[in-house]
């Protein structure tokens, strides 16, 4: 998966929380954990939308869940 388009869709589904689209950026550690997620997930469940997962994730970072 391409890490540019991941960075994207995250950058697209912060704005949705408020959040400065540039808050996290591409080279950051934030941004690779969320990655790696991403990717974790969508290996897990290769049948669930790569949007989902992403919103999904989005949200846990945003709000502190400790499930994230």
């Amino acid at each position: 998966m391409e890490r540019r388009y991941v960075y994207k869709m995250v950058q697209s589904c912060l704005g949705q929380y408020n959040w400065e689209k540039d808050s996290i950026p591409c080279e950051s550690t934030e941004f690779a954990e969320i990655y790696e997620k991403v990717m974790t997930v969508k290996k897990d469940e290769p049948e669930t939308d790569l949007h989902d997962i992403v919103s999904d994730i989005v949200y846990g970072y945003v709000t502190g869940s400790p499930y994230f």
